[in-house]
């Protein structure tokens, strides 16, 4: 029996890059000990989502046998918990921005403002996704699961205004309060004040915040919203509409009522076709958008160039317990191929008199000694002589300058290697 998607296996082959290359960012990140945490938190669970939405597409491609019961449990509520982490990662990296535009320091001087700082940060981006995905959710949760075939499992919420306000509305109400309160001001103070924002990231002390670190957050944000928002509102409004058709839309059943049939249900591919194109189009968005997501996070993060130098290091390191070694790499056409070759006799070197501007040519120290000997006193004479007398090379040349009744003359100094200190 085939795959009931007719574009499979696209979606998991996707799927799977997707995860490893929100992998690759997380280590990275890990190596180079340098963390944003609204970008962790949403490399972290866009890595779990691509992961198992992979392993779903996979295992259920060709049928809706009910199986796997609590990795089905776990899917279903992480699928619950993504519709809250994406928006709540933007409203957190959104915020950090407006910090850096208002020339608030980024570390926090104090000790209780980095603890009050991390405290927010960790309930917005764990402590109420986990809320919403586990009592919460659980709340409106009319059977343990539902099976999709080609999908695998996913979450099963019942159809009521509760449900819309406590799930489906996250997606809207964050990323427009990132765009109402943060946006707007981030735009307006980096343009009014660049060269002071400019100032305070060179100069901040953490190093995590740089000008390029900052654009690519900003872009992270800006497409986290432009995917995030159009989703939500897409499936607030068929999720309503859908409901308003089948006869009604309360604001909550009642515990009894949600919670009377555990079993989970099953619906075929072509059942899901008969939903119409609308729901069907969502259905699909659901996963390509974070896949999207995903691929942008690389991008921006795990295609830099410290990144691929992190790469092939690991490469290298990893090759060396197979006992590989990279053939060294060719030169190039501007490089000459020879050796070096050394003479007998020092490199020309060039300087430029003082009082005519024009350049002379050094061969070597006793050329330059013998050129100095006329007009340096016998005491210099008697150098040179005992100098050719050792035949010694010297190793280095000092040439001081000597301002002597308002001209400036070079003098030498032969430094032996031996007694060099």
């Amino acid at each position: 029996m085939g795959a009931a998607d007719p574009s499979y296996p696209l979606l998991p082959i996707a799927l799977i890059l997707a995860a490893v290359m929100l992998l690759l960012v997380l280590l990275l990140a890990s190596i180079r000990q340098q963390w944003n945490f609204g970008v962790a938190i949403l490399c972290f669970w866009l890595f779990l989502q691509n992961a198992t939405a992979a392993a779903n597409t996979i295992i259920w491609s060709d049928n809706v046998d009910i199986k796997l019961e609590v990795y089905c449990d776990i899917v279903s509520r992480l699928q619950v918990l993504m519709v809250v982490v994406k928006p709540m990662s933007t409203l957190i990296i959104s915020r950090r921005l407006y910090c850096i535009v208002s020339l608030l320091s980024v570390d926090m001087s104090s000790p209780a403002a980095r603890k009050r700082e991390l405290l927010l940060e960790w309930t917005l981006g764990v402590i109420i996704p986990l809320l919403i995905a586990g009592p919460i959710y659980y709340i409106d949760q009319s059977s343990r699961f539902e099976m999709d075939e080609g999908f695998g499992c996913t979450n099963a919420v019942d159809s009521s205004i509760f449900g819309l306000l406590m799930l489906d509305s996250w997606s809207i109400i964050l990323p427009l309060i990132s765009i109402t309160c943060y946006y707007p001001r981030v735009a307006r103070e980096f343009y009014l004040r660049s060269r002071d924002v400019n100032r305070f990231l060179q100069t901040n002390n953490s190093g995590s915040v740089s000008r390029t670190s900052y654009f690519r957050l900003f872009a992270l944000a800006s497409i986290d919203i432009l995917i995030t928002l159009p989703d939500g509102i897409t499936s607030v409004v068929l999720n309503t509409s859908a409901a308003l058709e089948s006869g009604g839309f309360p604001f909550y059943n009642g515990w009894k009522e949600v919670h009377r049939d555990w079993t989970p249900p099953t619906y075929t591919y072509e059942e899901l076709l008969e939903a119409g194109p609308a729901y069907v189009a969502e259905f699909y968005a659901t996963f390509w958008s974070a896949l999207v997501l995903s691929y942008a996070i690389f991008a921006l993060f795990g295609s830099t160039a410290e990144a691929r130098a992190t790469y092939w290091r690991a490469i290298l390191w990893v090759g060396k317990w197979f006992g590989w070694k990279p053939a060294p790499r060719a030169p190039s056409n501007t490089e000459s191929t020879l050796g070096t070759i050394q003479f007998d006799t020092p490199p020309i070197q060039l300087s430029v008199d003082l009082e005519t501007g024009t350049r002379r040519d050094r061969l070597h120290a006793d050329k330059a000694a013998s050129q100095l000997g006329n007009e340096t006193s016998s005491g210099s004479e008697a150098q040179e002589q005992n100098y050719e007398e050792k035949e010694l090379q010297p190793d280095c040349l000092a040439f001081d300058s000597v301002k002597t009744g308002g001209s400036v003359h070079s003098s030498v100094q032969v430094v032996d290697s031996d007694h060099h200190p």
